[in-house]
């Protein structure tokens, strides 16, 4: 078994692989136009998304994201006047989407003339949020500020001020602000304790950090209004999540560019359940939520797939001779993935994009790319090439309890053309 392993890793450095930086072929950060006004798990850097764009398609071309995430492939496909479909599992999804796609007046007093309502809290009532636990997640002091604030902001809905409540109920709760998960922090406690210690005018600091929020996401909307120069964007079907897993889609489209989910890297309605607490989402709902996530849905909510990959294979033999508890969900994994390429690539005319990076299964590395690769080219899709992007920077940790402490180091951008 071992011999075979080290024969395929032999084949897949045979496969038509260039070494690339796309951060260095664009003078941008990361955070750039509407790109960085709320934080998202593992979000899809602008530089993947612009490089695909240039090279693979051209102006009033439709591209497909069905792993939408933050909706980095709508913002920067409205900068290159393309058109997108974003998709995602996540309902705090489209509001961020929404947000980031925003035109706004210019000036601030323009586009928030009654922003002053915020200040009179006396006047306001209290939302009550569903979710049963959202008061070990907050000191009492401010608890009942925020719900004021919140339903304040149910009475005057606005994409952008949605974006810095979500930032301020952050901020004032116990849950760490560098750690995706929800996640109580000692040092979060103990940045509390000290404005509970220094003023008694919770209020007046909740509102000031409030407004400083929002003026700073109004100054990232108008950077993306400044670039913004044609296309339409179309989120979720106009629903509050889509379970792509099952979905199918109606229309064609130029390409497919996605980054789906690195095998179990990431729970990302874990990581969203004070967001969707406040935006009214119940205990079941969330539960019944993060049940769809990749890889821990479900067999029986995977469509059924025949994984045409040698790779796929020797690797899951591998694993279940190590870990065979991890077997299901490297299976799961797969079969989700790949089922949304396989139904939704009948629908591309031009290319399919995918950028992934070998997240591993207990220490277990399987190349997630050449896996994609083998099962597409089975199905009539042709591989182009795969562009290796070594990275730089990377958020981890101290003190992980990690099999692979050093994270993911490289990821990968292949090209495959369609099958029509």
């Amino acid at each position: 078994m071992v011999q075979t392993l080290k024969e395929t890793l032999a084949r897949i450095h045979t496969i038509k692989k260039v070494p690339i930086s796309f951060r260095d072929k664009y003078p941008w950060k990361t955070t750039y136009a509407s790109h960085g006004i709320y934080y998202y798990p593992s979000r899809f850097i602008p530089h993947v998304v612009r490089f695909f764009i240039d090279k693979y398609t051209k102006e009033g071309d439709w591209i497909l994201d069905p792993f939408g995430g933050s909706g980095t492939v709508c913002v920067e496909a409205l900068m290159t006047n393309r058109n997108a479909i974003c998709l995602d599992i996540n309902p705090v999804s489209p509001h961020i989407i929404k947000a980031k796609i925003y035109l706004p007046k210019e000036r601030f007093e323009d586009e928030f003339p009654n922003i002053r309502i915020y200040e009179e809290l006396d006047n306001a009532e209290e939302f009550q949020p569903r979710w049963s636990r959202i008061d070990e997640w907050y000191p009492q002091e401010f608890l009942g500020i925020l719900r004021k604030m919140w339903w304040i902001y149910n009475e005057n809905p606005h994409p952008l001020v949605l974006i810095a409540l979500f930032k301020t109920s952050r901020k004032f709760s116990l849950t760490d602000d560098q750690i995706p998960k929800t996640f109580r922090s000692k040092i979060k406690r103990a940045w509390i304790n000290k404005i509970l210690e220094r003023t008694t005018n919770y209020e007046q600091f909740i509102l000031d950090f409030f407004k400083k929020t929002l003026m700073n996401i109004h100054k990232a909307s108008v950077d993306f209004m400044g670039l913004y120069r044609g296309g339409q964007c179309k989120i979720n079907d106009g629903r509050d999540y889509v379970d792509v897993v099952n979905y199918k889609l109606k229309e064609q489209v130029s390409s497919i560019l996605t980054s789906p989910p690195y095998g179990m890297a990431h729970e990302y309605i874990r990581s969203f359940k004070l967001e969707l607490a406040w935006l009214g989402y119940d205990d079941e709902q969330i539960r019944q939520l993060s049940k769809l996530e990749i890889p821990y849905r479900p067999e029986n909510t995977i469509p059924p797939i025949d994984i045409q990959s040698e790779t796929y294979e020797l690797y899951r033999e591998h694993i279940e001779r190590i870990r065979p508890d991890l077997v299901k969900v490297y299976d799961k994994y797969f079969a989700s993935v790949l089922g949304v390429f396989e139904r939704l690539g009948d629908n591309v005319s031009d290319y399919m994009g995918i950028f992934v990076g070998n997240a591993s299964f207990a220490g277990i590395k399987p190349p997630y790319d050449e896996i994609f690769i083998e099962h597409l080219e089975n199905l009539g899709f042709r591989h182009e090439i795969t562009y290796v992007d070594t990275i730089k920077a990377r958020k981890l940790f101290k003190n992980r309890n990690n099999l692979v402490p050093n994270g993911i180091e490289t990821e990968s951008l292949i090209i495959l053309k369609s099958k029509q």
